[in-house]
């Protein structure tokens, strides 16, 4: 009866862990033996796998994705990351001058965003173009207005296709068009 007292001082006293307290209890439970038995320890873990030289392909130092991005002229070709920042900002505006606020959530005070799914092809162009998501009041015109912004832009956009491994494959991307009312004073 007084091992579980011996027990609880031992845990709660913080020096000994709950392991060792457990064996101290089975000790004073089974009589003591000359041999001595190991300590239930966990075996270490195995060693990392050697690398190889597919593995060292991938670590960083070559490129074997890129990203798809808009063409436009107004971007400089100085390096692949302001070149993207600066298609990104040239699809918007392009987006923006497409996109046509619907009467009906103008005249509600509506805004919403819409996100449309389109897919980059290997020729560099924009097709089955399809909305993703609305966040917002449905049927209120939203919808289409997005996918017609989508779709004036498809006809002239031209696309640098994504590349992986070396080879131009389609991609899949979803653009948000937000419709949000101008603040007047």
């Amino acid at each position: 009866m007084y091992y579980r007292y011996l027990f609880l001082f031992l845990f709660f006293l913080g020096g000994v862990n709950s392991m060792l307290a457990a064996i101290a209890v089975a000790d004073t439970l089974v009589p003591q033996t000359k041999e001595k038995t190991a300590l239930p320890f966990p075996p270490p873990p195995p060693p990392p796998p050697p690398r190889t030289a597919a593995a060292d392909q991938y670590s960083g130092f070559e490129i074997n994705y890129m990203d798809p991005y808009y063409l436009s002229d107004d971007c400089p070709d100085d390096d692949f990351w302001s070149k993207n920042r600066c298609a990104d900002l040239a699809l918007h505006k392009v987006l923006t001058a497409a996109t046509i606020y619907p009467k009906t959530a103008k005249e509600k005070s509506l805004e919403a965003t819409v996100y449309i799914r389109y897919t980059v092809t290997v020729e560099g162009k924009m097709e089955n173009i399809e909305l993703a998501k609305l966040v917002g009041e449905e049927n209120m015109g939203f919808e289409e207005a997005a996918l017609n912004a989508v779709k004036t832009v498809a006809k002239t956009a031209k696309w640098k296709a994504t590349k992986h491994k070396g080879e131009y494959i389609p991609m899949k991307m979803v653009v948000p068009i937000k419709f949000k009312l101008e603040e007047q004073d």
